[in-house]
């Protein structure tokens, strides 16, 4: 009995299973509407192997986040760089760089998988969460950096805006995108299902006129020492 147990250990796939039930699991039920059994349950391992591998649930919601984030990182850092290259080249507008952040996360949801598409829908919840909570902070930390570089993007096209309307402005977006991620249904009910909060790809399009208008009239409206 006790060989089998090190044998159910050392597989490799293992702690694969338990990270992919876990990402279904957290991201429809939230870190706290999901248990530990529950986890185990769904991967098809013993209980016990979830704290042998992980320790303790925020140790596992942390691997979780980490497990894609690095390809997701690159990915949306890409499309920023690229939008920083074109606009040397033909000047894009704001709506252009708001579908440079936003079209990553789209791209993932829709054509990489039902992993991915559980990962985006938990990084919506996650980026949701207050900041205080400690299970979110590999969250926080790996993604304030590419964040960091689409603010950067929004303060180098709006030089002379006041900086607290760029942040503003990237709390705003970032707002939107946490509540478009989770396809809540909402727009299908209130437009009597004409609509739909999966299409994410017509979100993608209507948004960029959207935040355009609206960032490029905040950023303008008070310059720098005005």
């Amino acid at each position: 009995m006790k060989a089998a147990q090190t044998n159910r250990k050392a597989d490799p796939k293992t702690k694969d299973k338990i990270i992919d039930a876990a990402e279904v699991l957290f991201s429809g039920k939230g870190y706290y509407g999901t248990t530990t059994r529950e986890i185990t349950r769904q991967a098809g391992v013993p209980l016990g192997l979830m704290s042998y591998y992980f320790g303790t649930k925020a140790d596992l919601y942390s691997e979780v986040i980490i497990r894609r984030s690095k390809e997701h990182v690159a990915a949306i850092s890409a499309s920023i760089k690229q939008a920083k290259a074109v606009r040397g080249e033909a000047s894009p507008t704001a709506g252009d760089l708001v579908r440079a952040y936003f079209a990553p996360l789209v791209k993932r949801s829709l054509h990489s998988g039902p992993g991915w598409k559980a990962y985006i829908h938990l990084l919506s919840r996650a980026a949701n969460t207050p900041r205080s909570e400690p299970y979110v902070g590999a969250f926080n930390e790996t993604y304030a950096s590419v964040n960091d570089e689409f603010i950067a993007l929004l303060k180098e096209y709006f030089p002379d805006a006041a900086e607290e309307d760029i942040y503003w402005s990237f709390y705003f977006l970032s707002s939107a995108i946490i509540h478009i991620l989770v396809e809540s249904g909402s727009i299908d009910e209130t437009s009597k299902n004409t609509l739909h909060s999966s299409d994410l790809e017509t979100i993608l399009d209507k948004m960029g006129p959207f935040f355009e208008a609206g960032i490029s009239r905040l950023a303008n409206g008070h310059k720098k020492g005005g």
